[in-house]
């Protein structure tokens, strides 16, 4: 005859299996959090994105890939930071489930003085991605570009580009701030300093040349997506061995092929041993949404460790 206490405890197994169940899927989930802090280049209270992959609770560090969009994402910190959603690896991790093994940091920049530039004055919430109960949010349409493929020779940066140092409105603004929330989420969140990488989008793509110029010795690895550097933030890069993959678009006409390679070309002759460079020659500015669409980026990350 069964111990009466061996009944109780049978009665009680599938409670404890239910509990366990609901817990770990808890544990599990998907986050995307806001920071707040304190800007100092702005003296104004910001917020920035934090996604938490699934399983965060599950291991002690994980890869973290800090973020930089582009020109049109820019807002206030607060209730714009949502358009920060729009493109890249958080579009990718949020809006279309994909299960990205990634920390993944994304700031935005302020308006300054963009707020007139007609893609952003005319930008609607309607744009912004949301994290759908049931299935997925689509990608939006390809923008191929009107330029005809054809290879481009190097040629000079336009005189506008020389100075990205001084840019009055690009990621180097922000740059020590930027580093500051690098600094803190690894701390926060479980990163992994091994495991440190950054990649962004047209302005988001000369910030992270920029950054990666002023901070080598932060990453693992970087992807600027159809944003150009300046032959002079080389030197830094080849000397770190910073290994690097650069994507542009072969009709992109605001952000031409051909300025790619004065900097590509330093690196060259400075002997760095791993810089790869694809043009999707079919693609506009909007390359990103292939390059990110893939899975080849994120195991070319994962393959890279300090």
């Amino acid at each position: 005859m069964p111990h009466p206490l061996r009944k109780i405890l049978a009665g009680l197994l599938p409670a404890w299996v239910a509990v366990f169940a609901v817990t770990a899927a808890a544990q599990t989930a998907p986050q995307l959090l806001r920071v707040s802090y304190h800007s100092a280049a702005l003296n104004a209270e910001r917020d920035y994105f934090v996604y938490l992959p699934r399983g965060f609770d599950q291991q002690d560090k994980w890869p973290v890939m800090l973020f930089l969009h582009g020109n049109g994402e820019r807002g206030d910190g607060k209730g714009e930071l949502d358009y920060v959603l729009k493109h890249g690896p958080l579009f990718e991790a949020w809006a279309q489930k994909r299960d990205l093994p990634f920390v993944i940091i994304s700031p935005q920049m302020p308006m300054h003085d963009q707020g007139e530039v007609s893609y952003i004055k005319n930008r609607t919430r309607a744009e912004i991605p949301q994290r759908m109960a049931e299935g997925i949010h689509p990608y939006p349409p390809h923008y191929t570009g009107r330029d005809p493929m054809e290879g481009q020779l190097s040629a000079e940066l336009p005189a506008n580009r020389i100075n990205i140092e001084s840019n009055p409105r690009g990621w180097n603004v922000l740059a020590d701030e930027v580093m500051s929330q690098l600094d803190r989420v690894m701390a926060e969140y479980k990163g992994d300093p091994q495991r440190v990488y950054l990649t962004g989008i047209s302005l988001g793509g000369f910030g992270t040349w920029y950054l990666a110029s002023k901070h080598p010795e932060k990453f693992a690895a970087i992807a600027p997506v159809v944003g150009y550097g300046v032959p002079a933030m080389a030197a830094p890069i080849a000397e770190a061995k910073l290994p690097l993959w650069v994507f542009a678009g072969g009709r992109d006409a605001g952000v031409p092929v051909r300025h790619f390679y004065p900097l590509l070309n330093e690196l060259e002759k400075l002997g760095h041993p791993d810089v790869r460079f694809t043009i999707e020659a079919d693609m506009g500015h909007d390359t990103w949404i292939r390059t990110y669409a893939g899975e080849d980026l994120y195991r070319w990350f994962l393959s890279h460790s300090k």
